[in-house]
C-alpha cells in the first residue's frame, strides 16, 4: 500500500484508477488518510459482498434447477422465450431482455427466502429502546436472524413451501424489515442491482448452452457460514447442439 500511496502523491495514479486507489485516497473527518487495517477490512468486505453472496447465490440456482424439473422448465421457457423474441443479428442480452426475467428472479428471490446469503448480522442500538416487552440499551449490540421474519407463517404462507409465486402481486404486501437476503435500511446492500443482474445473466447462458445434471442427487445445503452445497455441487454437463 505504500507504493501506491506514493504513486497517488506524485499524481502517476489516479485515485479513480481502483478500488485501492480509492480508499487510499479517502480522508476523514478531519482530513486525515484511513488507518491501514480499516482500508484493510473494507478490502476484504467488498471481495464477500461482491463476490461470496452472488457466487453463493447462482450455485442455489444450479442446485435447485437441477433437482426441481417443473421450475426448471418455466425458467427454461422464459429465457427460451426471450431469444425467440429477439430481433436482428445481435447475439447479447439487453438490459430491456433482462427486466423480462421475472419468473427467473422470483426463483432467485424465494431461494434467498429460504435459504438465505447473509443469515444473521448485529446492529448497535442508538438509543434506549424497547422492543416486544424487552429493554435494548442504547450502546448494546443486536443480533437479527433472517429466519426469525422469512420462515414466519403470518409472513409467508406456508413458509417451507417452494413457491416463488409468493413475489408476485402478493394478496398483502411484505412488511418492511422482513424479507432481508440484501440487508435493511442506511446498511441495504448497495450491490442487490447488480448481484440480480449478474445472477439472471449467469442463468441465462446457462440453460441456453447447457443441459446438466448433478453428481450427487441427494446432495444438501450446508453452511460455512454462509450456504454452501455440502459437496461442493459438482455437475455433469452436456452442452446443446442448438444454440438458438
Amino acid at each position: 500500500m505504500n507504493i501506491r500511496r506514493e504513486e497517488l502523491a506524485k499524481g502517476t495514479l489516479s485515485s479513480t484508477n481502483d478500488m485501492l486507489s480509492g480508499l487510499l485516497a479517502l480522508r476523514d473527518e478531519n482530513h486525515q488518510p484511513l488507518a491501514d487495517d480499516i482500508i484493510t477490512d473494507n478490502f476484504i468486505l467488498l471481495f464477500v459482498a461482491s463476490h461470496d453472496t452472488s457466487a453463493t447465490l447462482m450455485s442455489l440456482m444450479i442446485w435447485k434447477l437441477s433437482r426441481d424439473p417443473e421450475v426448471y422448465k418455466k425458467v427454461l421457457e422464459e429465457q427460451m422465450e426471450i431469444i425467440k423474441q429477439r430481433e436482428g443479428t445481435e447475439d447479447r442480452l439487453t438490459w430491456a431482455e433482462i427486466q423480462k426475467m421475472k419468473y427467473t428472479w422470483r426463483v432467485a428471490q424465494e431461494l434467498m427466502r429460504m435459504i438465505p446469503p447473509l443469515f444473521d448480522t448485529f446492529r448497535q442500538a442508538l438509543k434506549d429502546t424497547n422492543f416486544q416487552g424487552y429493554d435494548i440499551p442504547k450502546g448494546w449490540q443486536v443480533y437479527w436472524a433472517a429466519c426469525g421474519t422469512h420462515m414466519n407463517n403470518e409472513i409467508f404462507k406456508n413458509p417451507n413451501k417452494f413457491d416463488p409465486s409468493r413475489f408476485d402481486n402478493p394478496p398483502k404486501p411484505i412488511p418492511s424489515f422482513s424479507y432481508l437476503p440484501f440487508g435493511g435500511g442506511l446498511h441495504y446492500c448497495l450491490g442487490n442491482e447488480f448481484a440480480r443482474v449478474e445472477t439472471l445473466t449467469t442463468i441465462h447462458n446457462f440453460v441456453k448452452m447447457c443441459e446438466w445434471s448433478q453428481v450427487n442427487p441427494e446432495e444438501t445445503i450446508t453452511r460455512q457460514p454462509m450456504p454452501y452445497p455440502s459437496m461442493g455441487l459438482p455437475i455433469k454437463i452436456k452442452p446443446k447442439c442448438n444454440l438458438s
